[in-house]
């Protein structure tokens, strides 16, 4: 599909879809706990600079890359941000992705590749299972669990350590 035939769908937005390749998708609904992530790394970003919740990128393409628009769970730039009214149609300092219950492994590399390519400085992967980050920054691939400290030159002043990064209320099983 095209991007300018996806971006005219109906309802895209409403379905939460994602072209990502030229195919469409639909984002998963998320559960409590990805929204609560979502939500406190937004705001540890939008502390630096300006963060936003599932914003939609619109990347053109380029001979290297097909026009997608994916939903990161989080984008953040370090100044000058999309006006309210757009869309994110450069690439932003960061996004990140959390990882769904039952999205593959696979999925997220396709959109990690793709975000690279887009030019996204460093990109975050959650994992709320593993309670684990794998940062993606230039060729570096590293992964973070424990005490590790997740900072990036792209966040300046962020410093925390994954286990406080996953601190907070314990998650409750459902039927408890």
């Amino acid at each position: 599909m095209t991007l300018e035939d996806f971006l005219a769908m109906p309802g895209i937005d409403e379905r939460r879809l994602e072209l990502i390749d030229g195919e469409v998708y639909e984002k998963m609904s998320p559960r409590w706990g990805h929204g609560r992530m979502a939500l406190r790394i937004g705001q540890l970003l939008n502390d630096a600079g300006f963060a936003s919740v599932e914003p939609r990128a619109v990347i053109r393409g380029s001979p290297d890359l097909r026009p997608s628009s994916p939903l990161p769970d989080v984008a953040y730039y370090r100044a000058d941000p999309p006006a309210d009214d757009e869309w994110m149609s450069r690439p932003p300092d960061v996004v990140v992705e959390i990882l769904s219950i039952g999205q593959s492994r696979r999925e997220m590399r396709t959109k990690i590749d793709l975000y690279r390519q887009f030019g996204v400085g460093s990109v975050w992967v959650v994992d709320l299972e593993r309670r684990e980050v794998e940062v993606y920054e230039g060729a570096a691939r590293r992964t973070l669990a424990g005490q590790d400290v997740l900072e990036s030159a792209f966040v300046p002043g962020l410093a925390i350590t994954i286990g406080q990064l996953f601190a907070g209320p314990p998650a409750r099983k459902s039927g408890a």
